[in-house]
Order: C-alpha cells, then structure tokens, then sequence
C-alpha cells in the first residue's frame, strides 16, 4: 500500500498546481513591452542574449532531469523569445549552502535569482540585499508601457501594489507570482480525518479543540495506532492548523485582534496553552512520535495504511493521492474535511490562517545587479505574466503534458510512466506568473478528488484578518540590519524549545523564562521593527485606493 500510494505521489503534485490554474486563454489584445520589439502576442524578442537563471531543482523533477535546461517548455521560451536561458541548478536539499556559495563569488553571478532565495537566505532579507548592492534597482524601468503584463497583474491591483513597492515606491520584486484569484480566496491547507473511523467511535466532524481531543482519544482506544498524523513539512504549524484556536500565529508576528498591535505568536500567552494541548496529546500517544522528522509522505501513508485517522495538509493535491489508493477501493475510509477548531463553539471563524490571494514571495524572482542586460531581465521576467509564456509554463506541451477536458479546461495528463522524453514536457511552476485560484474550475474538473469540494467550501469560511501582510512590509536598511541580526538565533530557539515543551523535555513551568530568553536574543527589537514596518504599510495602504487590510 505504502509503495502504491508514493507512485502516484508525483501525479498529484501535478493536480495541485493544474487545479489552480484558469481555463486557456487566449493572447488578444496583450500589450507588449516598449523595450524591444514584441509580437501579435505581445512576447518580446531579447535578441538572443543568455541570461543566467539561479533556480533550484525541483525535488519532482530530479529524478529524471539535471537541469531545466533540459526541459521543452524551456526551449519553447527560448524560441518564442528569442533567448537563451541558462538554468544553474542547485540541488533542492542544498539550497541554502548552494546560495551562500553564489554569493561569495561576485565574479560569477547570475543575472536573475528565482524562487524566494534572496528572502529566504540572504542575511536580512531583500532590503539588506539592496542595502548592500547585490540587487539591480529597475523600479526606473518599470511601468505600464515597460512592463505591461506586469503592471495589469499586480500594479493595477492596490492590494497586490502594496507589497510590490517599498515606502520610497522602489519596486522589490518583479517577478513574484501572484497566487490566488480576487474572486476567490480559498485556503487550500487544512484538516482531514478517515470518516470510517469518525463512524466507528460513533462521533461528528469535531469543530473545537475539545472535540478534538476526545475524537484522538476515541481513535486511540479504537487501535489506531496514531490518531493524528503530523510532519516536519510543516503544514500544521504553518498554516496554523490548531493554533488558530487561539487567533495566535505559532511560528510568525501576527495582529492582535483585541489591541491590532504586531505580535510575536511563539511569545504570547495563548502560545502556552497552545503548546499544552500538544504536549497532552504527544504524552497520551495521539500524535506519531516522530512527527518533527517523518515526511509529508510518510504522513500520508499512514492515513492510507490505516495507522492515522487524522491529517493536515494540502487539501487540493494529496488527496488526489488517497482517493485513487484508498478510497476508490473502500468507500466507507473517504476522507472528511474538519474546520480549523475553535476554543468554543460561540466563537467565530476568525483564526490566524492565510489567504491564498497574495504575492507568493516564495517564489519571488530578482535582477542582481552586476548584470549586463538589465532591459533584457526586466522583459524576460514581465513576459512570465503574459497569458501566452504564462500558460505554457503553468501546463507545459500540449498533448503530452495536459489535454483540454470536456469542460474547456486544462487537465494534466498521467505522467507516472512516461518516458524521460515526455517528463521533460511538464510545466515549471516556478516560472509562473500566475496561479489563479478558480474555485469554479477546482469543483469542475475531473481532477477534483472525493474531499476537495467540500475542503474548498469549508476553508474558505476562516477569517484572515490577524495574519501578518509579510507579502507587503517593507523594512529600512537600519531594519534589515536588525532583522539579520537577531532572527535566525530567535527563530532557532523558537523551534527548539517548541519541540522540548511538546515532547516534555521541557516542563511549561519554565515558559516565562522561554520567553525571556527570546526578548534577551533580540525579540524585543524585532517586534519594534515589525510594528514599525506594519505602520507604514497602513499608511502606505491608505494612499492606494480600495487596498483591503
């Protein structure tokens, strides 16, 4: 069962990006840039220039490729725009080493870095690294006749325009892709339990932490062997899965909603009784011991095998998974979908969790400034949002990669057994533009799996209004110094402790030191920073018109 179920794993990694894609469109009327001569489908010609491109490989893809060099969307860029891309390819479990080692060698740089790296790993974030150089600044070149396709996605949109531009209106981050639809703002993470074992305990969906806890304890007496299967990927802890009972965020700064101040989630009050409900559950066997190590994968097989009645994950492309090993076979083990719990059933839907509608700086993309061809990288990266270069990078070659379904849409072709040759077809998702979230489409296509309509409807009910606008905050260089200073010890001490008081190596009775200690590592000077940053986003918010808070 186990080896069954990561075979399909691949496919409904696919499904999960297709099922957020928009129906085919089509390129009239696309305005193309006034930096080079463009075509009827307004994609420029670069006039055959190389740009060096830093982008980790993909883990999906490693197994078949070395490079994305290799793959045919690539190389159908290359033709429509008259360039030649030059991928370098770290791989994806050596990310960071692999950017501290470009870094220190400014005589070899690329000309674009992809996927959130300079964020992710440059010491103090992207302000220091246009603080120190290392960052081209084209906020000059950019407008509505430079970068059209660009400007109509994210500038013409106040919410998005927010975060796209620092207090002084320098742009920060061209190629960032703007995930979710203003139509829709689904969250796609959140919990699943087996409704076969629901129904053997005799009990409802729960709603409240309470609830929760005598549905484990149900599962447990039951013999199942680990009623709530977490993982290091994370999704419970990032998505606030159970935190958000509590309306904290357990791993970031958040906004109070009783002050609206900036706040330090793993420091607040709520934080320890969130960390005792964990540490209650770990102590009587509910969660898999090895829930820090073990992966999304072996989460999920031990839904599929029998060993988990319960899981929080990415609701629209791992069940994909479940439904064609499990479920299809044995009806009666569909999975149910579960609101992220209250505290109380009086108590509203207003938990800390995240809107879907963003810049997704995880995928941020940006120019370094020792490159050579500044015009080039600035149209290569606003052709990323035009309908025609976006389409074939969100779905790849036609009638290899994906069929257009009965209901005019895009559907991903199985391609668990297809040749190397035909794997090279697939799309890169992290040279998207756009991911738009359809929920219409989602529900539509015959790729949506047993529990996912119903995750879609009951996600989308949560509130959002503590969730911290990182995607939008801007930071002064005296901020990123700070921030580079202090974050990574906090957020190390953070983590580590967070594991000992789950796993009872450290007594709760020592929280108030935990957090001393935080505030001696630097915390107090981070959150001065952070409500700083959010002030002036407000203010910032204020001057775009019908920008959402």
């Amino acid at each position: 069962m186990k080896k069954l179920f990561c075979i399909v794993l691949a496919l409904a990694m696919m499904l999960s990006f297709g099922s957020m894609a928009a129906a085919e469109t089509t390129a009239e009327a696309v305005k193309g840039t006034t930096l080079f001569n463009c075509d009827e489908n307004g994609i420029p010609d670069l006039g055959g220039v190389t740009l060096k491109i830093w982008l980790p490989m993909d883990s999906d893809y490693a197994s078949f490729a070395s490079s994305y060099n290799d793959f045919a969307i690539v190389k159908e860029m290359e033709k429509l725009m008259n360039v030649n891309l030059e991928f370098i390819c770290p791989s994806a479990d050596d990310v960071a080493t692999s950017f501290s080692l470009m870094i220190s060698d400014p005589s070899d740089l690329p000309d674009i870095i992809m996927k959130g790296a300079v964020d992710s790993y440059y010491p103090g974030g992207v302000a220091m690294a246009y603080a120190d150089g290392f960052l081209a600044d084209y906020s000059d070149i950019v407008n509505a006749d430079t970068t059209p396709n660009y400007w109509s996605t994210v500038m013409d949109v106040p919410y998005l325009a927010a975060g796209a531009v620092d207090d002084s209106g320098r742009n920060m981050r061209l190629g960032c892709m703007v995930s979710g639809s203003q139509t829709s703002n689904t969250c796609m993470w959140g919990l699943m339990i087996r409704s076969d074992y629901l129904k053997a305990a005799g009990l409802e969906v729960p709603t409240t932490i309470d609830d929760w806890t005598e549905m484990l304890r149900a599962f447990k007496a039951n013999g199942v062997k680990y009623p709530l299967a977490l993982n290091k990927s994370g999704y419970w802890k990032s998505r606030n899965a159970f935190s958000c009972a509590w309306n904290i965020d357990a791993r970031n700064f958040y906004i109070r909603q009783d002050t609206h101040e900036v706040a330090y989630g793993p420091a607040s009050p709520e934080y320890k009784d969130y960390l005792a409900t964990l540490n209650m559950w770990y102590s009587e066997g509910l969660i898999n011991p090895d829930f820090m190590t073990d992966t999304s994968n072996e989460s999920w097989s031990m839904i599929a095998n029998g060993d988990a009645g319960a899981i929080c994950n990415h609701t629209v492309g791992y069940t994909a998974n479940y439904y064609n090993v499990v479920e299809k076979e044995n009806p009666d083990a569909a999975l149910v979908a579960a609101q992220m719990p209250k505290l109380n059933d009086s108590d509203d839907l207003t938990h800390v969790m995240y809107t879907s509608y963003r810049l997704d700086i995880g995928n941020a993309k940006y120019i370094v400034s020792t490159t050579e061809h500044l015009n080039e990288c600035v149209a290569f990266l606003d052709a990323l949002h035009n309908p025609t270069i976006n389409y074939l990078n969100t779905y790849g070659i036609k009638d290899v990669a994906y069929t257009i379904n009965e209901y005019g849409y895009p559907q991903y072709n199985d391609m668990s057994e297809a040749s190397t040759e035909d794997k090279l077809c697939q799309y890169i998702w992290e040279l998207d533009g756009t991911s738009d979230s359809d929920v219409n489409y989602i529900k539509t296509s015959k790729y949506c799996y047993g529990v996912q309509p119903q995750t879609i409807d009951l996600y989308t009910q949560c509130g959002y209004d503590g969730i911290f606008p990182d995607f939008a905050v801007t930071f002064t260089d005296e901020e990123a110094e700070i921030i580079s200073k202090y974050k990574t010890d906090v957020e190390t001490y953070r983590d580590e402790m967070m594991l000992k008081f789950i796993t009872g190596i450290e007594s709760l009775d020592n929280f108030d030191s935990y957090v001393e200690t935080l505030n001696s590592m630097g915390l107090t000077q981070l959150t001065e920073v952070y409500q700083a940053a959010y002030s002036r986003y407000q203010a910032r918010a204020e001057k775009l018109n019908g920008l959402e808070q």
